[in-house]
C-alpha cells in the first residue's frame, strides 16, 4: 500500500485528502506545516508528498526546494497542491522541482489520476528499456543514459514521462494535447505552454550528447521523435 503524505495547514482540507486518498486505497499520512513534514518524511519514507505552498513559517516552496537538494529526498515525487493558479507561479514551481501542480479546488479523479501517474512508472516490467543508437530509456531503473561507457542524463520524472512518450511513439507529430493528456492526464489547466518548458528542459539535458536534436518542432502541430 503506497503511502501518500499530505502537508497542509488547513484540517478540513487535510481530512478531506485523507479520506479521498482513502477511498482509493493509499495509506495516508499528515502534517500541518514544514517542520513536522520534515519530521514525517524521515520516520514515514512517503511514496509521494501532496504540498501546500502558503503555510505558517516556512512555506511549502521553501520545504521544495529543500528536499530537491537532498539526495536522500530528491526522488519522492511532489505535487504542489495550492490555491494560487496563475501560470508563472506554475512555471516557478516545477522548475524548482516540484513534479506536478494542482490547483484547488481539486478534482478528486484528477488527484488519483496524477498519483498513479507518478507511482506507474516504477511498476513496469524489469526488461522495460527502450534504445535509440546510444541514447537508452530504462522505465525500472527510472534512468537515462547516453554514451560510451553510458552516463546518465539527469531529468525530472516529467521530463522521463515526456520522453517515454516520444520514444514510444517515434517518428510521429504528437501533439501538445496528446502530450497532456498522457502525462498530466488532460487536466484543463495546464496549458500548452508547460508543454514547452519542459521540452525545452528535456532537450537542454540532452544537448550534451546531440540527441536533443531528434525532438523537432512541428509548427502548428506539436513535436516529433526522430529515430534515424
Amino acid at each position: 500500500m503506497e503511502k501518500i503524505l499530505i502537508v497542509d495547514d488547513i484540517i478540513d482540507f487535510r481530512e478531506l485528502l485523507t479520506d479521498v486518498l482513502s477511498r482509493s486505497g493509499y495509506q495516508c499520512c499528515v502534517a500541518d506545516n514544514a517542520e513536522q513534514a520534515r519530521l514525517m518524511i524521515e520516520e514515514e519514507r512517503p511514496d509521494v508528498i501532496l504540498l501546500d505552498w502558503v503555510m505558517p513559517g516556512i512555506s511549502g516552496v521553501e520545504l521544495l526546494r529543500y528536499l530537491k537538494s537532498k539526495v536522500t529526498y530528491a526522488q519522492i515525487p511532489i505535487i504542489m497542491v495550492t490555491s494560487r493558479d496563475s501560470e508563472e507561479d506554475r512555471l516557478k514551481v516545477l522548475d524548482f522541482g516540484a513534479d506536478d501542480y494542482l490547483v484547488k479546488p481539486i478534482k478528486p479523479p484528477v488527484l488519483i489520476a496524477r498519483i498513479r501517474a507518478l507511482l506507474s512508472q516504477g511498476s513496469i516490467s524489469a526488461d522495460g528499456m527502450i534504445k535509440v543508437e546510444d541514447l537508452i530509456l530504462d522505465f525500472n531503473g527510472q534512468t537515462v543514459t547516453t554514451g560510451h561507457p553510458p552516463q546518465r542524463v539527469d531529468l525530472g520524472r516529467i521530463a522521463f514521462r515526456i520522453l517515454a512518450f516520444f520514444m514510444t511513439n517515434p517518428d510521429v507529430v504528437l501533439g501538445r494535447e496528446a502530450v497532456l493528456k498522457q502525462v498530466w492526464g488532460g487536466d484543463d489547466r495546464v496549458g500548452g505552454r508547460t508543454v514547452d518548458v519542459y521540452v525545452r528542459h528535456l532537450r537542454k539535458a540532452l544537448e550534451p550528447s546531440g540527441h536533443h536534436q531528434r525532438i523537432e518542432t512541428v509548427r502548428g502541430q506539436g513535436y516529433r521523435f526522430s529515430s534515424v
